[in-house]
């Protein structure tokens, strides 16, 4: 499973990568600050799955989602959020994203949710 992933955090970055260097079948293929490397990255490498921040200095993360969706329907979108008020969520899980975690608390789930998208 090939993933990327979308903060402009890091030592948010460094946490995923530190997380996902430790699960068996992940390739870790880099990390975008803002969403202009995102895209490119995402064209360049063609992931399995998009771990994905709302909030981005000066950019939404919510638009990158929808065109993400829009381009590549088959990329799975893992939001990854201190944003986790019920409307946020709604909106996300309205415009394609798989999970919605709370990063603050819910990111000891992602090897387990990574886990049972490998299987399916």
């Amino acid at each position: 499973m090939k993933i990327i992933s979308v903060d402009d955090s890091a030592t948010i970055s460094n946490h995923i990568k530190t997380v996902l260097n430790n699960i068996d079948g992940v390739s870790y293929l880099g990390h975008a600050f803002e969403v202009s490397e995102a895209v490119q990255l995402i064209e360049s490498q063609l992931p399995d799955v998009v771990l994905l921040d709302i909030i981005l200095k000066e950019e939404s993360g919510i638009d990158l989602l929808v065109s993400i969706k829009n381009n590549y329907p088959s990329i799975e979108v893992i939001i990854l959020s201190n944003h986790s008020e019920q409307f946020y969520k709604s909106k996300c899980k309205e415009l394609g994203a798989s999970f919605f975690l709370d990063k603050s608390y819910e990111f000891d789930k992602l090897p387990e949710i990574l886990a049972n998208l490998k299987k399916s």
